[in-house]
């Protein structure tokens, strides 16, 4: 970066290739990939003794939504996991009370009562 003078901050680090510096030679990182931050999650999870794990988010599966980027890294890492029992919930738009009421008991259900969940335009 500083050879070429030329430096590329990007709005969004969320690929892993991204990471490859000999590819991105002119790339400034600002944040971790969202694999990596779903790595951090499992550091987390690990330590706390959390083996049961259910994502929330919307179904907007577009490449740029976050929500769906993060669930993505956590089904990569958790979902065939044979240590974690890991469920993706899929919330759709404009869910209705019975929608919610029903994603709620499956979280009651899978989990021990701790929510990691990131919803969007739900309430």
């Amino acid at each position: 970066m500083s050879y070429w003078n030329r430096p590329f901050f990007p709005e969004s680090c969320s690929g892993d290739t991204l990471s490859d510096s000999e590819t991105y030679d002119t790339m400034v990182r600002i944040v971790g990939s969202f694999a990596g931050i779903a790595q951090a999650f499992k550091v987390v999870a690990d330590n706390y003794g959390w083996k049961h794990i259910v994502s929330l988010s919307d179904e907007d599966n577009s490449l740029s939504k976050t929500c769906w980027m993060y669930a993505t890294s956590l089904d990569d890492l958790f979902g065939n996991n044979e240590n974690y029992t890991f469920k993706w919930l899929r919330l759709r738009s404009n869910p209705t009370v019975e929608d919610i009421d029903d994603t709620l008991q499956q979280i009651r259900s899978r989990t021990r009562g701790c929510l990691l969940c990131l919803l969007t335009a739900v309430l």
